[in-house]
């Protein structure tokens, strides 16, 4: 008698990209945060996803290669998804060009807008390894 094969249910995107307009007090100074995180939680680790940022602020391009997940350093063991946070100062109230790889390889083309109070995607692929989700809302909401 064979055992049933279990497999792990299949997910939409791997990733979600959390854009938000927030303040460094620090800075004295506004930034938009790009926070990226894996869909699938990890049991025994906290990995690290490993991003190249391409950032042209005056040509209103920005480009994320995500690579891959990198093992902490430490052997603490924490579960939870995988992160990588870039935060662009010195941003203008315009429309974007945001290019989203996957090794290179997977292109994902988004545009957005950053309004006064609001940022809005304007363009989005049909098909597409992430998932951006723009103003995260806070978990004390």
């Amino acid at each position: 008698m064979r055992t049933k094969q279990v497999r792990p249910d299949t997910l939409e995107f791997e990733f979600e990209l959390y854009i938000s307009r927030e303040y460094d007090t620090t800075k004295d100074a506004e930034f938009i945060l790009f926070d990226f995180h894996t869909v699938k939680v990890f049991e025994n680790f906290e990995y690290k996803i490993n991003v190249e940022p391409n950032i042209d602020v005056d040509g209103k391009v920005l480009e994320f290669n995500v690579e891959g997940l990198s093992a902490p350093v430490i052997s603490l063991s924490r579960s939870g998804t995988a992160q990588y946070s870039y935060n662009l100062y010195g941003f203008k109230q315009t429309e974007y060009t945001l290019n989203l790889y996957k090794q290179r390889n997977d292109k994902n083309l988004f545009k957005f807008k950053i309004l006064k109070h609001e940022i809005k995607i304007t363009r989005q692929p049909k098909k597409k390894f992430i998932k951006v989700i723009p103003q995260r809302v806070s978990e004390a909401d």
